[in-house]
């Protein structure tokens, strides 16, 4: 069971993400939805296909109320959390670190309505990783009124479920070392493309351990293969 929360302010688009995330893991697996991304995503959704791998683990995605306070109450029950803001707001991102200091919850950025002249205001922000950007587009507001789940076109919001399963990187060796071992009970390995993926894929299979493919927007590489121990 993974469960991750989604916080903000007012507008920050958290909720927008929170329905992003919970659609696209119910293509995968169980998913469990709280808050106003209910209103998207049926509360107890599962659209998962054999061949869309959900690595056999259940979700539940928390949209919570706007502010910190909602933050501090639930917290220490999260494997994961997100700030959502926008470039104008990352002042407040301050206090939910504050919050998280002394628990055992990995806490990540996630920036909305980014525009191409804010990358280097956020490569400068000393705060959270960032798990994802998205960037301003008119259409996803309209969509959210309209009470659709958006399309981003050529984008995904799995960086946001990769962080929350397993944010180190690990070459292929050694991260079946450290499933063999169980050193670690899920690994992330970067590849290069899907033909690269699915030779990881194999190796962690033959040696018995559940595999997974997960897309992400970075510059250097396709995606990243996810595996864990049946």
């Amino acid at each position: 069971m993974r469960r991750i929360g989604f916080f903000g302010a007012h507008r920050s688009g958290k909720t927008t993400v929170a329905t992003l995330v919970a659609d696209r893991l119910a293509d995968r697996t169980h998913v469990s939805v709280l808050g106003s991304a209910e209103a998207f995503v049926d509360s107890e959704s599962d659209r998962g296909t054999p061949d869309r791998s959900g690595l056999d683990i259940e979700w539940t995605v928390v949209d919570a109320d706007a502010g910190p306070e909602p933050f501090d109450r639930c917290v220490g029950s999260l494997d994961t959390a997100f700030v959502v803001v926008t470039p104008d707001t990352l002042d407040t991102v301050s206090a939910y670190e504050e919050i998280a200091t002394g628990y055992d919850t990995d806490l990540f950025l996630i920036v909305t309505r980014m525009r191409q002249a804010d990358r280097e205001l956020i490569r400068a922000f000393d705060g959270p990783e960032v798990a994802e950007y998205v960037y301003e587009d008119a259409a996803i507001p309209r969509a959210m009124e309209a009470d659709e789940i958006p399309t981003l076109e050529d984008r995904t919001v799995e960086a946001v479920l990769i962080e929350a399963l397993q944010p180190d990187r690990l070459e292929p060796d050694a991260a079946l070392d450290a499933l063999e071992t169980r050193r670690r009970s899920v690994v992330n390995v970067e590849v290069m493309d899907r033909s690269q993926a699915d030779t990881v894929m194999n190796m962690f299979e033959n040696a018995g351990h559940l595999t997974a493919y997960y897309g992400c927007n970075c510059t250097y590489h396709d995606g990243h293969v996810l595996a864990r121990m049946p």
